[in-house]
């Protein structure tokens, strides 16, 4: 049963809907003799980000382009790592040096390599950019891991210690200090949110992940349990959170405090979009559900023996990745 439909009608006279044609599953494949790959992030022109892997331990970054297909991110002459992706298609992660370390860089639109510095680092690693091309992600410091955000164009300025992997285009961060869950304002003043394991943020900087007691929402208003089966995964900036309560996927009206349950059990909502979107996993299969949570199971990659989700675009296009019964994995995108 739908508890909270009069808050989501509310919400559809004020949010528009996007009419989307039944989408279609895109292998989008490796590197030329890489054999499995993984699609990190997506933004809403379609341009994806993420992480080609060859034999062993080999990986690349790379980035998908709407229309061009595949290509290999600059590097430092071994290995690269690609965590996300903003709206000027500029890319985050990490390279390896020669010393063997991992060093935070940033690929700009061209593709071009940009190292993120940070006095006395001897490693780091970018976990996420925003829009105006803030850079948030951790580096270690006199063998302590410390939160490091990276001005759009280098300065750097260390928060504080613990690690960071989400920043909002406001320039809200989250990430952990020690077991905490922590938020960090736009002046880098820190709050601590709870003991607990972070799981995802909105544009405003409320906060979804779990305690000891359960699924939480620590919302800038204060924070919300949701019971000790909840296991929340995501949020958005109108009103919706999702993930799973018993093994069922979810969704929460933050503002009404109704639940509904959008598959049986084994089922999970990963994302959430700014019209209520949600994607997700049933079974070995994605999944996607509307506003009124009418299910649509997304088509299989041609071989492929399960699917996961691990990313939505705004506009609805959702990424994830396709297994096979070799062992071997490719990031797909579905639209």
């Amino acid at each position: 049963m739908r508890t909270f439909m009069v808050a989501a009608i509310a919400a559809a006279l004020i949010i528009p809907a996007t009419a989307q044609a039944a989408p279609a599953a895109e292998d989008l494949g490796t590197l030329p003799g890489d054999l499995r790959s993984t699609a990190a992030d997506i933004n809403d022109a379609g341009t994806i980000a993420g992480v080609s892997y060859g034999t062993g331990t080999t990986q690349h970054a790379v980035r998908w382009d709407r229309w061009d297909g595949i290509k290999k991110l600059g590097d430092l002459g071994f290995d690269s790592w690609a965590a996300a992706i903003n709206r000027d298609n500029v890319v985050v992660g990490y390279a390896v040096t020669s010393a063997g370390a991992t060093q935070a860089v940033k690929w700009n639109s061209s593709g071009t390599l940009v190292q993120l510095t940070v006095a006395g680092a001897t490693s780091s690693v970018a976990y996420d950019v925003n829009d105006t091309g803030t850079v948030i992600g951790t580096a270690t410091i006199n063998g302590v891991s410390q939160v490091v955000r990276w001005e759009s164009w280098g300065e750097a300025r260390v928060l504080g210690a613990g690690s960071a992997s989400r920043i909002t285009n406001g320039d809200w961060v989250i990430g952990t200090s020690g077991g905490d869950v922590v938020r960090w304002n736009p002046s880098g003043v820190r709050t601590v949110l709870d003991t607990g394991t972070f799981a995802g943020v909105n544009q405003l900087g409320d906060a979804v992940g779990t305690t000891s007691a359960g699924g939480v929402l620590w919302l800038r208003s204060g924070k919300t349990q949701l019971g000790s089966g909840a296991r929340p995964s995501d949020i958005n900036d109108n009103g919706a959170a999702v993930g799973a309560m018993s093994s069922q996927a979810t969704r929460w009206d933050v503002f009404s405090g109704g639940v509904e349950t959008l598959a049986p059990a084994p089922s999970t909502a990963s994302d959430v979009n700014s019209s209520w979107l949600v994607a997700g996993t049933v079974g070995t299969s994605a999944a996607t559900w509307d506003m009124a949570g009418t299910q649509t199971v997304l088509p299989a990659v041609s071989g492929a023996t399960r699917h996961s989700v691990t990313g939505l675009s705004d506009v609805g296009q959702v990424i994830g990745v396709a297994n096979f019964a070799n062992g071997t994995y490719h990031a797909v995108v579905w639209r």
